[in-house]
């Protein structure tokens, strides 16, 4: 299969969603975004751009974020969109 051949979806409520989780769940642990970035060893930019929406995080980003706030893949994953 050709790389031309591939359709891109993005669904920007879902990311924007996603992101309103990952800070949502972080000020509850009292973390703050350089705190949560540092346990999940991503780069505080690269955070922040998921908390606002900006960033469509990998599985592995996503994985990283739910164990640094000490909680389940499936428990992040919890967005509702609609």
């Amino acid at each position: 299969m050709h790389l031309s051949n591939v359709i891109r979806i993005r669904n920007e409520r879902l990311i924007v969603a996603f992101g309103e989780r990952v800070r949502a769940l972080r000020q509850q642990k009292g973390y703050t975004i350089e705190k949560l970035a540092a346990l999940a060893d991503i780069e505080y930019r690269q955070l922040s751009d998921v908390e606002r929406g900006k960033n469509n995080p990998t599985i592995s980003t996503a994985y990283a974020i739910a164990k640094a706030l000490e909680i389940s893949f499936g428990e992040l994953m919890q967005v509702d969109t609609f």
